[in-house]
């Protein structure tokens, strides 16, 4: 059992002011533009000081973010990496609360076995948190089960469902126009190989829907992906496909039930195991960190990156934000955005000397500021 620590501090946000550059909401800008600022808007509530129970390290941990109790999901990851046998999984199921600060563990009568890089979505119609797959051990590799976690009742449900083929480092997002969770890549044992499958998983009838398309991303593992709620378009962008220089941004449309490629000038340097999340308020896809090395080599985590971008997908442009303090040069971590309080949430991770973390922050678009939570991380 891992051991929690209380932790209490008072949480201080500061104002880095950025400038914003005017362009056409029409075509997008062919060179990078001058970093950009903006007017910081009035804030919005904030979460009360103080964090407690802050959970034990890990990496490879997965979150999601429940609207109707505005509460976020950890689940799964390992105090240990990298590793391959007898990795120390773990199966705790964590609950943050965003309008007070603090982390709970809970233990439900049933749950999904210990597992890393598995995927978490929350299915708003159904108000359940979906999980699917991910790694369990050399020898048992990704089950193909998904549960459902009621986060009213705290409690997990095995689906009778058999999903896609065995996979980890897949990516998951609900698209709430369509009521469907929609899951892409991941590593197969099978076939030794990143996928490069679309499928589409019904609560209300329990199905998985393999989604044929003319045009599909190349196969990739460790991507991150987002539903942007107002243009009603999953975005996918990064992952370990093999090729170095791979930065093109996926657009998945469900209705139609097609990808389109875009290639926005500038953004980030292709990687993977980094994190994805959409800022509804902000009207943008928030990427931190990740790492920029090679799938094919042993890690060298010196690699990892600590930038913070913003996608805007009806300009197709990438902005670095370059906000001040920040988690690090991390990856394979948790990122849930809270719509509640209007901040990203992260937790965990892999440092750059290799450590793994144990800190929780928050990230303000409208400020610009990282806040870490834990004192440590301030």
């Amino acid at each position: 059992m891992n051991s929690y620590r209380i932790i209490r501090r008072s949480l201080f946000l500061s104002l880095v002011l950025i400038l914003v550059p005017a362009c056409s909401p029409a075509t997008p800008l062919a060179t990078p533009a001058p970093p950009p600022t903006w007017t910081p808007k009035a804030p919005t509530p904030k979460p009360v000081e103080g964090i407690e129970l802050n959970p034990a390290k890990r990496a490879g941990a997965e979150m999601a973010y429940d609207t109707r109790t505005n509460r976020a999901i950890m689940f799964g990851g390992t105090e240990a990496r990298p590793c391959w046998d007898d990795c120390p999984l773990i199966d705790e199921t964590l609950i943050y609360e965003a309008a007070t600060n603090t982390w709970t563990q809970v233990s439900p009568s049933a749950s999904p076995s210990a597992r890393v890089d598995t995927a978490m979505a929350y299915d708003a119609e159904s108000d359940r948190t979906i999980l699917y797959a991910g790694f369990i051990s050399n020898e048992n590799y990704a089950p193909q089960d998904t549960w459902s976690f009621d986060m009213e009742a705290l409690t997990w449900t095995k689906m009778k469902t058999q999903g896609p083929p065995d996979r980890y480092g897949h990516s998951m997002v609900y698209d709430s126009e369509s009521d469907r969770i929609i899951l892409f890549g991941g590593w197969s044992f099978a076939e030794n190989v990143g996928t490069n499958d679309t499928w589409a998983y019904d609560y209300n009838s329990d199905t998985w829907t393999v989604i044929p398309s003319a045009v599909k991303p190349p196969g990739r593992n460790f991507q991150s992906m987002a539903y942007d709620s107002k243009a009603d378009r999953v975005i996918m962008w990064g992952g370990d496909t093999g090729a170095l220089n791979d930065t093109s941004v996926w657009i998945f449309d469900y209705n139609s039930q097609t990808w389109q490629e875009r290639k926005p000038t500038g953004g980030p340097t292709s990687r993977w195991l980094h994190q994805m999340s959409y800022d509804s308020e902000a009207d943008r896809s928030i990427l931190y960190g990740g790492y920029t090395g090679s799938g094919a080599l042993a890690p060298n985590y010196n690699l990892n990156s600590s930038e913070t971008w913003a996608y805007d997908y009806n300009l197709n442009t990438w902005m670095l934000l370059n906000p001040g303090a920040n988690p690090g040069a991390i990856s394979e971590f948790g990122l849930a955005y809270l719509e509640s309080v209007d901040r990203l949430l992260q937790f965990g991770g892999i440092l750059n000397d290799g450590n793994i973390s144990d800190k929780t922050w928050l990230f303000d678009f409208n400020l610009n500021t990282w806040t870490g939570l834990t004192p440590e991380a301030q």
